[in-house]
């Protein structure tokens, strides 16, 4: 799609200019391949954290020449492996925590309901065939089940994002605290995207329209939704 531009001042004209070679790439999908030849690189560093509980695994390997690989397996996913080049990506991670209090309110609730009723009829020699103790069976036997809901909807993400789209790149996710066990492998990863940086370095300009194919690149593999895709070429347009 050709880009037309109006007269506009001078010190603008750049941003015109760089926008129309964004528009240009999108349109022609054959020039957004990766910016480097696909080859088996060595691993340098990996890292994976299985939860069962909540069936989400996720692997990361740091590859030599600052490339990264991810497999991630979502239980509202299909499984998915993909590797990207760590020039783009932003060397400080983001944390997010998503604590279901429902259901530890929910569980906390029907444990100390439970514990009265144990303990009203604890003394009664006929407390296995008493209605109140036996509802408190039942309900201590919920408030093990309601902190299970707990722990599988509580979750903890670190998440490296795109320097300039601000794209979710990875996410390893996990129960809470699960990411410290990571520690060294992510501070590895973070000194991995900064020399990433410095070994090849580019003028804004460019580094920003290699970025734009690299988020085109993995949308393509469906990394990236249509939204986040749209979402993440709009902030490196306004990155101009």
């Amino acid at each position: 799609m050709p880009a037309r531009a109006e007269q506009i001042p001078t010190d603008s004209r750049a941003i015109v200019i760089a926008r129309g070679e964004h528009i240009h790439i999108e349109a022609e999908p054959g020039t957004v391949a990766a910016p480097t030849p696909h080859r088996r690189r060595k691993v340098r560093a990996s890292y994976a954290l299985k939860s069962k509980l909540r069936g989400c695994e996720t692997e990361v390997a740091i590859l030599e020449d600052h490339f990264v690989t991810v497999r991630t397996v979502r239980p509202d996913a299909e499984p998915c492996k993909y590797e990207f080049d760590l020039r783009f990506a932003n060397p400080k991670p983001v944390r997010v925590r998503s604590i279901s209090w429902f259901w530890l309110i929910l569980a906390a609730g029907m444990a100390l309901l439970a514990a009265g009723g144990l303990w009203a009829t604890w003394s009664d020699a006929g407390r296995w065939s008493s209605p109140i103790f036996l509802s408190a069976l039942v309900t201590l036997l919920a408030a093990s089940g309601a902190m299970t809901m707990f722990l599988r909807r509580t979750i903890e993400a670190l998440e490296f994002v795109s320097m300039h789209g601000g794209a979710t790149l990875v996410s390893v996710v996990g129960g809470i605290g699960s990411a410290r066990a990571g520690k060294r492998f992510f501070i590895e990863l973070i000194r991995s995207i900064i020399a990433a940086r410095a070994a090849r370095p580019q003028e804004r300009a460019q580094l920003l329209r290699d970025e734009m194919r690299e988020h085109h690149r993995l949308r393509e593999l469906g990394v990236l939704s249509e939204q986040q895709y749209e979402q993440s070429k709009a902030r490196i347009l306004a990155s101009h």
